[in-house]
């Protein structure tokens, strides 16, 4: 998904509104590439393409070559969607979502006040300091992330005390102003996402902060699951987003 571009801002300078549409003539690349983590510490495979996509910046003429003489117009565009296919070979066998509960049964409305309730007492974990509450929550996903990732054990141990300690000082969290209800997992995952100009399709748990004199905002993406049988939710998989939003307010 693209989106109009917001310039930066220095210190001083009141911030330009967002842009409503996207601007003709921007670069843009996407690349996938296939590798991974050699276990045992013997580094990362050499990386294979596996997809490359350039925004076409003309249009295509009837032998399917681009015409350079017709400029593709974006300008009339909110934001723009394109869908790739590819496969996605992984070294690592995890059960995941595979044997959880179809969430889209569940009354639309009833299953996003579900989520918010859970966001809500994580958010409460992170206020009090609970770090004790903390690791009850993340450590079935945290133990996933690393099956990915390969870190050694050390660096395993180390990555999860740095999150321990940071949960155990309390944090104050911006509100839930809005969001949406997102499905993927074939229907056994949900999150909800912002619905802002900020936060369009992030994780709506955002922990403000300052440092060297620049604005901060530590995103905590969080996705959900039910096992089969489960009465509560779990989290199944998270990342965290670190966003520097200069000398602007950090939303």
């Amino acid at each position: 998904n693209l989106y109009p571009y917001t310039s930066f801002v220095s210190e001083g300078i009141e911030p330009l509104p967002q842009k409503k549409y996207l601007k003709n003539g921007v670069k843009f690349m996407l690349k996938i590439e296939q590798s991974a983590w050699i276990k045992g510490g013997g580094g990362r495979e050499e990386p294979k393409k596996i997809l490359t996509y350039n925004l076409p910046q003309y249009e295509i003429d009837n032998q399917g070559e681009e015409d350079y003489n017709k400029p593709i117009d974006y300008s009339k565009n909110t934001e723009l969607t394109r869908e790739f296919t590819f496969v996605a070979k992984v070294p690592y066998e995890l059960e995941g979502w595979e044997n959880s509960e179809d969430l889209t049964k569940i009354d639309t409305l009833e299953l996003k006040e579900q989520v918010l309730n859970f966001y809500k007492n994580f958010r409460n974990i992170f206020e009090n300091g609970d770090s004790h509450s903390y690791i009850n929550y993340i450590s079935k996903a945290e133990y996933r992330m690393f099956q990915c990732y390969y870190p050694s054990l050390e660096q395993a141990k180390e990555k999860s005390k740095k999150w321990i300690d940071f949960a155990s000082k309390g944090k104050s969290f911006k509100p839930i102003e809005n969001g949406r209800l997102q499905f993927s997992g074939n229907g056994k995952i949900v999150s909800i996402r912002g619905i802002n100009p900020w936060d369009k399709n992030e994780g709506v748990l955002r922990y403000c902060y300052t440092k060297n004199g620049f604005n901060y905002v530590l995103v905590f993406d969080i996705f959900l699951h039910k096992p089969k049988g489960a009465k509560d939710f779990e989290i199944v998989w998270y990342q965290m987003l670190d966003k520097n939003f200069f000398k602007r307010e950090a939303k």
